[in-house]
């Protein structure tokens, strides 16, 4: 509260001084509200530790080391984390007095009443926010816009993260920035994991950047095996088999000393996975130490929306979309995902042709939320010769729209090495 004034002043509207658990900080509470509500601001720091002295010994020594470790930098949890778990107690607190004041007028009679009571409780449970508005005051911020530019040229962090497409990365500057989120799509059994596998590759071996890769479904065992072929090139069959060479598992060996606390790979088989789980994992991550600077997850459709209202598929997807978005945005991460394509009509897979959003399944909204999308196209021919095409439509900064073919090595899991642009237009228009 004390960082943000737009969060803070969010809380006050919900809070009380008695819902908090330290007495120390229901005392911080009181403080913030009567001094938002006489000065029209939010206090500083030195203001509650000026405040803190006023008191009496007794309680001095009470709130003292609470308020002092709170006010210490990394001295609460992770902010959005806070704010998922606030968010659900203004929630809950809602739906208790609706039902109190509810079940009063029920008793009395009053039915309509009553039932008016529940629906705008439920209308305000769905509007609580915590989040700052994505509001900027052009003319005057350019010195903070400025700062951030020439800030970021110097973070190592913010070099963006190659695709392997040197075409590509070159209309896109440099890639995937920080705060952009990409997606792949692809007919079933067509590469989007392994593209992904590729992506976590160069986030870590070319970047050294701490990545977080989220799988959905599949085995651990399954994407670890592919990131060990992948990086060792020795076959994906053999790697299963723990029948590496020697000279290459040394090799890898050395490899992963020097690569340690790069990647996490994190698998979720519920079917009631969404981006909460997702926060919880990254919370408990940076507990241990590592904050990834690249998230991967593998893939957007398996994940639902947060809210028990929704309903249908399409707005599972689109919700557990935005959510993914708003992540990667206010982290800075640079993110990638995969869609599935509409199911291919009957001898599709024969022929040559090339997917456009118009063939992504479901919720086509999505399109709308991602920074950059692309499509990977193949004939079984084409599996069969290690070949592939990628087509990358869209991106929200640099006109794209060119269909590249890259070599597609599933036996080792690597795809991107080389990439040559090709005619779009001889290849078709879609399925």
């Amino acid at each position: 509260m004390l960082q943000d004034d737009v969060f803070g002043s969010r809380c006050a509207q919900y809070l009380e001084a008695g819902f908090f658990q330290l007495e120390a900080f229901g005392w911080a509470f009181k403080f913030y509200k009567h001094y938002l509500e006489e000065y029209g601001a939010k206090p500083t720091d030195i203001a509650v530790r000026h405040e803190l002295r006023r008191l009496s010994s007794d309680k001095f020594m009470l709130y003292a080391g609470e308020i002092e470790f709170a006010l210490m930098p990394g001295g609460v949890p992770e902010a959005e984390y806070i704010k998922a778990q606030l968010r659900e107690f203004v929630r809950m607190n809602l739906f208790v007095e609706a039902h109190r004041e509810s079940a009063k007028r029920f008793t009395a009679g009053e039915y309509a009443q009553a039932y008016e009571i529940f629906r705008e409780a439920n209308d305000r449970m769905g509007t609580i926010q915590f989040e700052r508005p994505a509001r900027q005051w052009f003319f005057e911020e350019l010195a903070d816009r400025q700062v951030r530019r020439v800030t970021e040229q110097s973070d190592i962090r913010a070099v963006p993260r190659m695709t392997g497409i040197p075409d590509l990365d070159r209309i896109t500057d440099g890639g995937v920035h920080n705060g952009e989120l990409w997606a792949v799509f692809a007919y079933a059994k067509r590469c989007k994991s392994t593209w992904l596998i590729n992506q976590g590759f160069n986030a870590t071996r070319i970047h050294k950047q701490p990545t977080l890769h989220v799988q959905l479904e599949g085995s651990p065992k399954q994407c670890s095996d592919k990131y060990d072929a992948c990086f060792s090139r020795e076959l994906y069959t053999r790697v299963k088999l723990g029948e590496i060479n020697a000279e290459a598992f040394l090799s890898l060996q050395d490899e992963y000393q020097r690569l340690r606390k790069l990647l996490v790979i994190r698998t979720f088989n519920d079917w009631d996975m969404n981006m909460g789980h997702v926060l919880n994992e990254l919370n408990e991550l940076k507990a241990q130490g590592f904050e990834p600077t690249t998230l991967i997850v593998d893939y957007i459709d398996l994940l639902r929306s947060r809210s028990s209202r929704v309903d249908s598929e399409l707005q599972h997807q689109l919700d557990a979309s935005r959510d993914l978005k708003r992540l990667i945005n206010e982290r800075e991460y640079a993110g990638w995902t995969a869609w599935q394509a509409q199911r291919p009509k009957p001898g599709a897979l024969q022929r040559e042709h090339v997917l456009t959003s118009a063939n992504v399944a479901d919720a086509y909204a999505k399109v709308r939320v991602v920074d950059s999308w692309g499509s990977l196209n193949a004939t079984d021919e084409e599996m069969a010769r290690n070949e592939m095409r990628v087509y990358w439509e869209g991106h929200r900064d640099a006109p794209v729209g060119k269909l590249y073919r890259i070599t597609n090595e599933l036996a080792t899991m690597r795809m991107i090495e080389t990439s040559e642009e090709i005619d779009f237009r001889a290849t078709g228009d879609g399925a």
